[in-house]
């Protein structure tokens, strides 16, 4: 099973990295299989969430923010898949937190007791836009839920990863005590079931860099990670890095989703290539 750590020993690990020049890379494995192999690759976190769960049945990954399964019950149910094939790398859970039942405390304690090092907001309100999000901030299910749980995630010594939108809601989740900022720019494009990749590489840079700096004014000592958007392989990663000087990269859809469509496809044409005596 896998092992859990604390919030300082994750924050020892992943400094370890950034001060040995290494870019830091968040895995998120939507099943066991993508999750092990990222182990033996040396995936400094590999998180947990039901958007990975779904892009991994062949699906769009929106489909997670939307009403037709309850993102926690998916968690555990892929955390089993997961927590007995990964065994010394964090596992970062992904919680849905504007479930007005859930109780936040109490389900941090499971999972800590499952083996997870720490959590992240997934998937997150802003993804709805800001009206609808606006929304359901009056109606106290909107991103102070998720403030939250990143608030007591915290307490509970647990490491946070907090996924960001925007300049406003990273200042909120560095006050609030993020050990981890996810500057993301939206949806990874590409694939057979991402968005058109429409987002201007240079733009995405902007809004990252923006959201660094505000991050760092509220902590020199935040880790960034970059995330969503064009940055979909390696080379638009390392761009991404390079120019906001970011600690590392968050691969979702470009980690798994992508490649495994591309591997399958190539060896599935090799194999057709046979040919018969």
């Amino acid at each position: 099973m896998a092992k859990r750590y604390t919030k300082s020993e994750v924050l020892q690990r992943l400094r370890r990295e950034v001060e040995s020049k290494k870019p830091l890379l968040m895995f998120g494995a939507g099943i066991g299989l993508t999750a092990k192999c990222a182990e033996i690759g040396g995936a400094d976190l590999i998180g947990v969430y039901s958007t990975a769960m779904v892009r991994m049945k062949g699906l769009p990954s929106l489909l997670a923010w939307l009403p037709y399964s309850n993102v926690n019950e998916d968690l555990l149910s892929l955390a089993r898949q997961i927590l007995p094939v990964v065994k010394q790398t964090p596992l970062i859970a992904g919680v849905g937190a504007h479930d007005a039942s859930l109780d936040i405390n109490h389900f941090l304690d499971t999972l800590k007791d499952m083996g997870f090092s720490g959590v992240t907001n997934e998937p997150f309100a802003a993804m709805y836009g800001p009206h609808f999000l606006k929304e359901l901030e009056k109606s106290g299910i909107g991103f102070s839920r998720e403030l939250e749980l990143i608030r007591t995630a915290s307490q509970k010594n647990m490491v946070t990863v907090a996924w960001c939108m925007s300049p406003e809601q990273t200042k909120e989740m560095a006050e609030a005590g993020a050990d981890v900022i996810g500057a993301m720019v939206g949806v990874t494009s590409g694939g057979l079931t991402g968005t058109a990749e429409n987002d201007n590489l240079d733009d995405s840079i902007d809004q990252i860099n923006v959201m660094k700096e505000v991050a760092m004014s509220v902590n020199p000592d935040i880790i960034v990670l970059t995330h969503g958007g064009p940055f979909n392989d390696v080379s638009s990663a390392a761009y991404s890095i390079q120019y906001t000087h970011a600690h590392g990269y968050a691969a979702g859809s470009s980690g798994e989703r992508i490649p495994t469509e591309s591997a399958v496809i190539d060896i599935t044409k090799k194999y057709k290539n046979i040919q018969l005596q």
